[in-house]
């Protein structure tokens, strides 16, 4: 009985509830803004990828049908239809073809994400460097890569490395000179307070000022994504065993212009996958970037 008369009773609270229900709408009229908000650009989303379908089907439809109103021989400008039989008619001589060139682009894009991020992290940290080599960088971007090239063929011959140099080479600057202007860039008031908290030089380059340049190194990287099918192909283009390139340069001297579209569709698809992938890369690890 004493036990039971102590045990304490539990009341409602008039003034509590007020604040409590206000809470619960404020969250769920939250929720509810952030819901519209994803509906909204998911519909804006597939409006815009519709419209552009749609554009798409329309320049088919009159490539179609002016290319015989006008009697334009196929050896010159194929019709859409041309192309997609050729495409599937001689889908393993280019499936063949588009692997190499894969190879070709995915080993110097990888190589050229490797040195660039090294040489911008070491132009970053020593101010003496920067000041020497930045020039002698940018400047290397004066030089068309199309009048080199073929001295690489002549170097290093018809094999995989010319094509992979080529590649290193139009895909390094955008990726270095975007890396290294994040870092440039890093708020200093983050660099202070790594400063105060007795974070080393490394412990500051690795826990905030690469974290705050990954968004400008995802933008070279988004750049250099574009460039790497097509350095592959110009390698292949000036001399090459197979890839793409050849390919083209081997039908565009057989007069076989529909086996030319067929290679130039798979190269601009490429480039578009491998964009897309290095998206959706980009917003794994830039969540924050995205919510914010």
């Amino acid at each position: 009985m004493l036990r039971g008369s102590l045990t304490p009773t539990l009341k409602p609270d008039p003034d509590n509830a007020g604040v409590g229900n206000h809470k619960l709408s404020f969250v769920s009229s939250h929720i509810d803004m952030k819901q519209n908000s994803y509906i909204h650009r998911s519909f804006a989303s597939i409006s815009s990828h519709l419209f552009s379908v749609v554009g798409l089907f329309v320049v088919l439809l009159c490539w179609e049908l002016l290319v015989p109103i006008f009697n334009i021989p196929a050896w010159i400008l194929p019709t859409p239809s041309m192309i997609l039989i050729r495409m599937i008619q001689d889908a393993s001589l280019l499936l063949n073809n588009t692997f190499v060139t894969c190879i070709e682009a995915g080993i110097g894009l990888i190589i050229a994400i490797v040195l660039s991020t090294t040489i911008a992290i070491l132009l970053y940290t020593s101010k003496p460097l920067r000041l020497i080599f930045y020039p002698l960088l940018v400047g290397s971007q004066t030089i068309p890569i199309i009048t080199v090239a073929p001295l690489f063929v002549l170097w290093f011959g018809y094999d995989l490395l010319p094509k992979i140099v080529i590649v290193i080479l139009m895909c390094f600057f955008p990726i270095c000179l975007s890396f290294l202007s994040g870092l440039l860039l890093v708020d200093p008031a983050k660099i202070e307070l790594m400063k105060i908290l007795s974070a080393t030089p490394t412990q500051t380059l690795k826990h905030c000022a690469i974290p705050s340049a990954l968004p400008s190194f995802f933008s070279g990287l988004k750049i250099s994504a574009t460039y790497c099918i097509t350095a592959a192909v110009i390698g292949e283009w000036l001399g090459a065993k197979a890839g793409l390139g050849e390919l083209m340069r081997r039908s565009m001297h057989s007069y076989s212009v529909d086996l030319t579209f067929a290679a130039i569709i798979i190269v601009s698809l490429l480039s578009i996958c491998l964009l897309w992938l290095i998206q959706r890369i980009e917003r794994k690890i830039l969540f924050w970037k995205e919510g914010s």
